[in-house]
């Protein structure tokens, strides 16, 4: 989801932080823009099922609530990002070209 949400974003020219909050089952986002963008990025996420990975499970967003918690550096958040899900990404590419090379070699055992 979050990968999406910042995605998103993006088409709307508002920054996302979207955190995890796994005890809850929830993923709590904080948009940064102009009042009209952050207004149609979260209608557009209500009314859109904008998840890379489609579901059947449905989900539900909430009501928008000011932020007053400290100042978020987006770009470190961003570049946080990033790093992660590029690790994400490799550790499943390893995962799965060990996956193919096990195959392979049951392939060239049988031979």
């Amino acid at each position: 989801m979050r990968p999406a949400l910042l995605a998103k974003g993006l088409d709307f020219d508002v920054s996302v932080h979207a955190t995890n909050i796994a005890v809850e089952n929830k993923v709590r986002v904080i948009v940064n823009g102009d009042i009209e963008s952050i207004n149609e990025f979260v209608d557009d996420v209500k009314n859109n099922d904008i998840r890379i990975e489609k579901s059947d499970t449905l989900y539900n967003v909430s009501g928008l609530v000011e932020y007053n918690g400290p100042d978020i550096d987006w770009n470190r958040y961003e570049i946080r990002f990033m790093t992660g899900q590029m690790t994400k990404g490799f550790r499943l590419a390893n995962e799965k070209l060990q996956s193919i090379e096990n195959s392979l070699t049951k392939i060239t055992d049988k031979s």
